[in-house]
């Protein structure tokens, strides 16, 4: 599998990835396209295409920050959901990060969310007991409840709030 940098909205891989984007987030978890090339603009910005052989297998809109890594967005093609593609993606980028990787998951209240959970505790991510209200993309959004996963290990209080302001003044910068 190759993985390759999308720079911005242009790239010939972006609209595979914005595709698979729209279909796989809710409109409450999503940018539009002007706050995505806002993203782009940021130093601190990656969005990774993964490809196996011709075929775009799926995305990671993510945030290099000093300390750590934000995973905002990983998506796989619905086509090919289910064949191993999305442990390989978040193994190769284990391998590839060396500093704390942070994520967040719906808040666990049913089998789809506790099926995600299982699913990055099987690639080494812990549970950090922090729950937090989501981040708003849009004018009028309702927050989901976001469970903060982390790996190598747990983060602590003083890397969530880092974090959290990072989020605010950063990543969701207009």
């Amino acid at each position: 599998m190759e993985r390759i940098q999308i720079k911005n909205t242009e790239d010939q891989y972006f609209q595979s990835a914005w595709e698979i984007y729209n279909y796989s987030f809710p409109e409450n978890e999503k940018r539009d396209l002007e706050h995505q090339r806002i993203a782009f603009s940021s130093k601190e910005y990656r969005m990774y295409g993964y490809l196996d052989g011709e075929k775009f297998v799926g995305f990671i809109g993510c945030w290099n920050f000093d300390e750590y890594l934000y995973i905002e967005h990983f998506a796989i093609n619905r086509e090919i959901r289910g064949g191993g593609y999305g442990s390989m993606i978040l193994a190769e980028l284990e391998a590839s990060i060396d500093k704390t990787i942070i994520l967040e998951i719906d808040e666990v209240v049913d089998e789809i969310s506790a099926k995600r959970l299982r699913f990055y505790k099987n690639l080494g991510f812990n549970e950090t007991g922090i729950i937090h209200d989501g981040h708003s993309y849009h004018a009028g959004d309702i927050l989901p409840r976001l469970e903060i996963l982390s790996y190598p290990t747990a983060i602590n209080r003083t890397l969530y709030e880092k974090f959290n302001e990072d989020l605010r003044n950063t990543v969701m910068k207009r």
